[in-house]
């Protein structure tokens, strides 16, 4: 990731969600995946990823670790790709 600076006010507070989640667990998984990311993500991918950390950190630890695949339909490829980045596919 580059220089904070450099980012917008959105990505910033994007990054900040997904860092303090409530669980090191979760802060861990979704902060170092948006981290890597977020430079990349235009508006639409930020729209989804915003509402994708509304979500309970519960549901998205289950989708994440595999213990629930009954994902809903917009968060499948998003729950993939952070998968495939921490490698747990």
């Amino acid at each position: 990731m580059r220089n904070l600076e450099q980012l917008t006010d959105r990505q910033k507070r994007t990054i900040y969600r997904a860092l303090h989640r409530g669980t090191k667990e979760m802060d861990w998984l979704l902060g170092k995946y948006v981290e890597a990311h977020i430079e990349t993500w235009d508006e639409t991918n930020l729209d989804l990823l915003d509402a994708f950390l509304q979500l309970p950190d519960p549901m998205l630890e289950n989708w994440i670790m595999g213990r629930d695949f009954e994902i809903e339909t917009q968060y499948q490829s998003l729950v993939g790709q952070i998968r495939a980045f921490h490698d747990l596919s």
